[in-house]
């Protein structure tokens, strides 16, 4: 393997994706290649939408129910990848988002860390004399 490939930074820069599914002269071959995220958020959306199916079903068409199923996943999940977060990709944001709430919150005094808690406790002052 690459020695780039260790670094995770360098390595998960660019989103993953499949470019070809298959070996032989009937492979299928993607252009621009299917992001890996864009599956699974797809995938989940399909779950989600595939409990409410007895209620989906009852209003739509027999007809539109292969594109409600296959085709708006997909498109959904194209939408969500695509878009930034506070300027970030999605996974990034929700990486960065679940690192802030379960780590400790440090706050820095005098250029040493202190922990937040402890910036809410009762502060007394002495007299100077």
């Amino acid at each position: 393997m690459r020695a780039a490939a260790y670094s995770y930074r360098k390595f998960f820069k660019y989103p993953l994706k499949i470019w070809k599914i298959g070996k032989s002269e009937k492979s299928l071959v993607f252009s621009k290649g299917i992001e890996i995220r864009q599956i699974i958020v797809s995938l989940f959306l399909f779950g989600v939408f595939f409990l409410f199916r007895g209620s989906i079903n009852q209003v739509l068409p027999t007809t539109l129910q292969l594109a409600f199923y296959a085709v708006l996943p997909w498109m959904i999940a194209g939408a969500i990848c695509r878009s930034k977060l506070d300027g970030k990709r999605l996974d990034r944001f929700f990486i960065g988002y679940f690192r802030y709430m379960y780590n400790r919150r440090f706050s820095y005094s005098s250029h040493k860390p202190v922990y937040q808690p402890q910036m809410k406790k009762a502060q007394s002052y002495e007299r100077i004399q």
